[in-house]
Parts: C-alpha cells; structure tokens; sequence
C-alpha cells in the first residue's frame, strides 16, 4: 500500500506542475488597458475508485481482478483576441488485487495559437504519453470547457480519443512528440500551411525496436466562403528504427476539405494516397494506399458529439507498414447543473507486414461510458463502464469488461 500511495502521489504532483505553470505565467501577462481581457479555465480533478477488470491487459487466459484505483485529471485552458493555449494532464494509478500489483498511464498533452499579424498565424502542439495494453485508449482523458469552433484555414486539432497503434497491446509503450507550423494568408481567400515536427516510441519489452519520426506537411487552402474551405495537402515521414539500418519513408498527398454547417455543425475531411518506401535487411519494398479521413462534429454549451472515420498509412515497430481502418464515435452530454455522461466507441482494422508476417489482419473493438452527478459544489460520484476486444489471425486474447464506482473532488473552477 505504501508503493501504491508513492505512485500515485507522484502522479498527482506532476498533474498539479504542469496545471499551475501556466497559471503563474498567465498571473504575470496582465491585459494591458484597454485590450480584450483573457477567458481561462482551470481544474483538477482528483478521482478515487474501486472496480472489478475480466482481463485488465488483453492476455491470453487473463485473470480478472478487482483494483483500487487513483487518478488525477488537470485542464488550463485560456484565449485572448491574439492568441489561444491549453494544456490537460492526466495521470492514474491502479492496484490489482490479484497478482498484478501496481500499474500505472498517463498522459500529458498542450497546443497554442498565436496572430502574429494580419496574415500568420502561428502553431504548435506536443505532448508524452505511457500507455499499458492499449488502456489509455478507454480513458476520457479532456472534455472541451467551452465549445470548440475550428478555424477553417488551420489544420483540425487533436482529437479526444486517439486509437493505439497495433504494437500499443505487447505491453508499455512511451510516446513523446512535438510539430509547430504557420499559417500564411496569401490573399483574400488564400492561405498556405506549412508544420513540421518529431516523435519519438519507446518499448519496454525485448521484442519491439524502439524508432524515432520525423515528418513535414505543406498545405494550400481556398476559402469558398466564411464558412467553407478546400485544399490540398502533402505530408512526408521518415523513420528510423533503433539498433538497425531499416527506415522507411511515407508521402501522402491528399485533397482537404473544412465547412461549418451551422452554428453548432462542422465537417472536415480528406482523401489522397499514400506510397510506402520500407528497408528491410537490405531490401527495399514499395506499395501504394488509399487514404482518408472525414469528421462531422455538433458543438454546443452542453455537449459535443463527433463522428468520425479514417484509413491511414503509418511505420510502426520492426519495420512495419500498418494500414488501419477506423470508426469511432465520442459524446459529452450535460444532462443538467447536476449530471454528466460521456460515450466513447470505435472500431479499428489493422493490415499488417513487418519483417516476420505479412497482410497480418486484427481488429481492435472498444467501448467505454461513463455517468457523474454532483454531490455538492466540489464533489462528485458516478461509475465507469467499458469493454476491450482484440481479434486477430490465429488465437485471440481474452477480452476485458471493466466496471467501477468512484468519488471525484474539483479543485479550480466550479463552472
């Protein structure tokens, strides 16, 4: 118990560094006199559970466990007429009562947006992650503290839930990564998009290679109106595996498409393909994909749904090309002043040839919801539910239903 606390606390303390640091920077850039004053909102959410998992890390013939669980979620969002930032940090500790001990995920993730001028407007987004078995993936790790209305002239931003890679599930994986770009208006209807950036994937088993990519997008956008935007766009990646000569190279051109419905609806969305270049042990493979990706999104005051599908291309460990496939589904809803719920779902195919096998299928199925109710200003009760299954060539691991009780305390904002 006494590990499970040092864990956890630790988790905690990082949580709270990365919600105040920009705090105390924002504390020092006072608007000066006259100007739009700054809209922010700031929380921690600390989370205590006990639950019960069938088969907590998609093992073959996995032992279900119950868990006592403690997790801390912080969001600093702010705005001002030039620029925009936020920041979400999320960090859980679980200990098994059976025989897996103590694990733990986190994840910490921030983008900004800055006018410069009349005609650029610069970005940037990063972030680090350690995943376990895929489980970051049924995690509601950030829920919008105000309505998100996309810029039709900048690439979409991050979504909620990303989809691990098919390596995510062979044990713990750390991802960091990093990009900045700019965005150039070049005329009245006109802009230019260019952003490059780095990540870089870490294993703790033998098994996987570790590998680092590095990757470059260009884009150019017509607005046909205020609210809609075509274009096209080209990325290129390079990766390069640890302890071998293989990399492989990946460039996808693609035709873009951004409109706002309405007030409340959004659509964007793509369509292009990719050509593969992969060496491995001295020999070189090429291939040709289609990709695409499309999302229709409602924002409001109380809730935010996206639908969304995508088939990409992307190099993962031993020198593996990857075609996934996916559909997901997310849903924020405030019932009331009271109530919450959330949905998750999604489905992803892989395609898979590495250095061992090759058009290796699996397919990744998860769902996850969630029911909060306030309990007074700051504290709140409700449950978790959600359900893992992994199914591939040959024998399958079992899957995972997982369902848990907690208690929540705000500290920060209460709107």
């Amino acid at each position: 118990m006494n590990a499970f606390r040092k864990h956890c606390l630790a988790a905690t303390a990082g949580v709270f560094a990365v919600w105040s640091a920009p705090a105390l920077a924002q504390a020092a850039d006072q608007p000066t006199e006259g100007a739009q004053p700054q809209r922010s909102a700031s929380y921690i959410d600390l989370t205590a559970g006990l639950g019960y998992s069938s088969n907590p890390f998609l093992e073959f013939n996995g032992d279900g466990s119950a868990f006592g669980r403690l997790g801390a979620r912080g969001v600093h969002a702010w705005s001002s007429e030039r620029a925009s930032t936020s920041i979400a940090a999320f960090a859980e500790g679980s200990t098994y009562f059976n025989k897996y001990d103590f694990k733990s995920i986190f994840s910490v993730t921030g983008d900004t947006q800055y006018k410069a001028s009349e005609t650029i407007r610069v970005f940037a987004s990063g972030g680090v992650s350690g995943d376990l078995s895929g489980q970051l993936s049924n995690r509601f790790l950030y829920v919008p503290p105000v309505p998100e209305v996309p810029d039709v002239t900048l690439p979409p931003p991050p979504v909620t839930v990303q989809d691990p890679d098919l390596f995510s599930f062979a044990g713990r994986q750390y991802r960091l990564y990093g990009q900045g770009g700019a965005a150039i208006r070049t005329g009245p209807r006109t802009n230019i998009t260019l952003s490059g950036g780095a990540s870089r994937v870490w294993f703790t088993g033998d098994f996987l290679n570790d590998y680092t990519t590095v990757f470059v997008n260009g884009a150019y956008n017509h607005q046909l109106s205020e609210r809609t935007s075509i274009g096209f766009s080209v990325g290129a990646d390079r990766t390069n595996y640890d302890n071998s000569s293989d990399h492989s190279t990946i460039i996808s051109p693609r035709l873009t498409l951004s409109t706002r419905l309405s007030e409340y609806w959004d659509i964007q969305g793509g369509i292009g393909v990719s050509f593969s270049r992969f060496q491995r042990d001295g020999e070189s493979d090429h291939s040709a994909s289609l990709v695409f990706d499309g999302s229709i999104c409602h924002s409001s005051e109380t809730e935010r749904l996206c639908g969304r599908i995508a088939r990409s291309s992307q190099s993962l460990s031993r020198a593996a090309l990857s075609n996934s496939s996916s559909v997901n589904v997310d849903w924020y809803k405030r019932l009331d002043d009271k109530q919450t719920v959330q949905l998750s779902t999604g489905v992803t195919r892989y395609v898979t040839d590495d250095q061992l096998t090759s058009n290796f299928k699996s397919h990744y199925f998860r769902i996850a919801a969630s029911y909060s109710r306030k309990i007074n200003g700051r504290l709140s009760g409700g449950a978790d539910v959600s359900g893992r299954w992994l199914r591939q060539n040959g024998p399958d691991p079992d899957g995972d239903l997982t369902g848990s009780l907690f208690l929540r305390y705000r500290l920060g904002d209460l709107g």
